[in-house]
């Protein structure tokens, strides 16, 4: 199942009750009942509901950059001693993306070293909330300020989504120019010095294995349909992803995959269809991100004509691509 860990509701939690408000009552008026942290993962959809509440309860306009003053790294046990203690400013960013999959499998991170530059760019799985972002992309900065000196502010931010009550609050926090309503939540850093490894690095090290076994044993209970489809959301921009590629990648053969997907209802063909709509379904809504063209829509949904983009899209929302189009105001 996709999802998100019990571990930032209590961070939620206590932003609220230092307001004085309560966010168990809140839930419990909404008529959100949480599972125990024996449940695993929240499903996306519940998490969206509870950022809902937790939203109209508090009214602030910067809710998830609030959390970051409640937060704790305990709250993430041997996963925030290892973001601590990660070494150097590449070396923290690997290893967020390397574990983070121990907090939640709703995000996904893309880093790219271009010279003294470093953009990490912060990708969604099955339309999370916005809000959820907005916290991710603070921690990530936040973290680095708290193990780095000096502590480093990002040169440029862009943020796929849009909240322009939060402008000038996020341009403190960061300290540099923020784009909002960008094709996707994407950092980009100064490396320079910060390539240098401050001591107490090897405190990770120490670590590492235990996570590693953690991670191992989390991916051995996910299922073969939330796996393939995560690798699949990662690869439609380059084409559409083939049976064998996602093999491949989840070091199966192809029949073993499509063994295991059928155990679980379904097919290759059908994860894959079910991915792209539910991206579609994103970028139509907003929440991906401001969207130029149609055309590019097809293009970030691995459709090699606009015909067989045109064909899916009517199947999954009862529409051509032009009337969607007419609706949502694209260009």
């Amino acid at each position: 199942m996709l999802g998100t860990f019990h571990n930032w509701i209590r961070i939620l939690e206590r932003t609220l009750a230092a307001r004085g408000q309560d966010l168990p009552a809140a839930l419990q008026r909404a008529g959100i009942e949480l599972p125990g942290p024996e449940a695993g993962r929240l499903p996306i959809e519940l998490t969206r509901r509870i950022w809902q509440v937790a939203q109209q309860e508090s009214g602030d306009p910067t809710l998830g950059l609030t959390m970051l003053g409640y937060l704790d790294p305990v709250d993430f046990g041997e996963l925030g001693v290892v973001m601590i203690a990660g070494g150097s400013l590449p070396d923290v960013l690997q290893r967020v993306a390397r574990f983070h999959r121990l907090l939640t499998d709703a995000m996904h991170y893309e880093i790219v070293e271009d010279g003294d530059t470093l953009s990490l760019t912060i990708h969604t799985n099955f339309d999370p909330h916005w809000r959820a972002v907005e916290m991710t992309a603070g921690l990530l900065i936040g973290l680095l300020r708290l193990r780095l000196n000096p502590p480093p502010n990002p040169l440029s931010v862009s943020l796929a989504f849009s909240n322009p009550d939060g402008q000038g609050t996020y341009e403190k926090f960061f300290a540099c120019p923020v784009e909002q309503d960008a094709t996707a939540t994407t950092l980009v850093l100064p490396l320079g010095a910060y390539r240098q490894t401050p001591a107490g690095a090897e405190v990770a090290r120490q670590f590492e294995p235990l996570l590693e076994q953690r991670l191992a044993s989390l991916e051995s209970t996910t299922s073969w349909c939330a796996k393939a489809s995560q690798l699949i959301r990662q690869r439609l921009d380059h084409g559409e992803p083939t049976l064998a590629e996602i093999a491949g990648c989840l070091h199966v053969s192809t029949r073993s995959l499509q063994r295991h997907l059928g155990n679980e209802g379904k097919t290759f063909q059908e994860v894959l269809d079910e991915a792209r709509r539910d991206l579609a379904r994103q970028w139509l809504s907003g929440s991906a991100g401001q969207l130029r063209s149609l055309t590019e829509l097809a293009l970030i949904l691995g459709f090699s004509s606009s015909s067989a983009f045109s064909r899916a899209f009517r199947r999954w929302f009862g529409m051509t691509p032009g009337q969607a189009a007419k609706e949502q105001n694209l260009r």
